[in-house]
């Protein structure tokens, strides 16, 4: 299926902006952004899996520098076509094997990157190597408890492993000797919809056409804004979304 976002492909490994029915999951990844926005002024950002390139954007509106990194080449040229800023660069890099020196970035960018990764530990190391002394890593990943209720196996084919708060929050803490852990909850009409149950937003996909819910869906989906999240300290245990804000990067150093 051609998206929206020029001729990249929505797979479901990722989300992408200007589809209609695709809109609840990407505002509920802008939502994330907003937040790293907001911590990202007049510094040197790195976004890790930075997809087709519309976080670094939003981050580059308040940074003096943004770079954005996927794996993904065919990812990174359109990110470089779609967003040229002076500011904004693109680069295809392995996230194990970062391509920047020692303590040479002021804040860290990863936003649902984590949970898509055979392998965390090498992902983690890295970034702590980069970070600078003082700086500060924001990272987010699905909360298992509610994006695969009952089982400890994802559901999300391209999940190799997701995290409750506290599991997130012991995991980077071999690496950072501060974290704190905040929540994305539903707000507006997506608490509303809560209440009702008219639409699930998670299952949509498995709807058949000819179930009422998924022509609803339809109708509401584009409604969506950034404000029909939260994102809180109260409730995580049972937030859609886990955003962790680490300082105090324990040394990993590549000398």
């Amino acid at each position: 299926m051609r998206s929206g976002a020029g001729n990249l492909k929505l797979t479901g490994e990722r989300t992408l902006p200007g589809i209609s029915k695709e809109n609840y999951w990407f505002k509920r990844h802008l939502v994330a952004y907003e937040f790293a926005q907001s911590r990202a002024v007049g510094k040197v950002v790195i976004d890790i899996g930075c997809g087709e390139g519309y976080g670094p954007y939003l981050l580059s509106k308040s940074a003096k520098r943004v770079i954005g990194i996927d794996i993904a080449p065919e990812v990174i040229e359109h990110a470089r076509k779609k967003y040229n800023f002076p500011n904004l660069t693109f680069e295809t890099m392995d996230v194990k094997e970062l391509k920047f020196p020692d303590d040479s970035s002021d804040l860290i960018v990863s936003l649902q990157v984590i949970e898509h990764l055979p392998e965390e530990l090498p992902f983690l190391k890295e970034i702590a190597r980069v970070l600078k002394k003082d700086g500060e890593a924001v990272l987010s990943t699905p909360n298992r408890k509610t994006i695969s209720p009952g089982s400890l196996k994802p559901i999300n084919p391209f999940h190799f492993r997701e995290y409750t708060p506290s599991e997130f929050r012991e995991l980077l803490s071999d690496f950072f000797e501060d974290v704190s852990v905040v929540g994305v909850l539903h707000a507006g009409i997506l608490r509303l919809n809560e209440r009702i149950g008219a639409v699930d937003f998670i299952k949509v996909y498995e709807m058949s056409k000819l179930n009422p819910r998924l022509w609803l869906h339809r109708i509401l989906c584009p409604l969506i804004m950034t404000k029909d999240f939260k994102i809180t300290d109260e409730d995580i245990d049972d937030c859609l979304d886990i955003i962790a804000v680490c300082k105090g990067k324990r040394n990993f150093s590549s000398k």
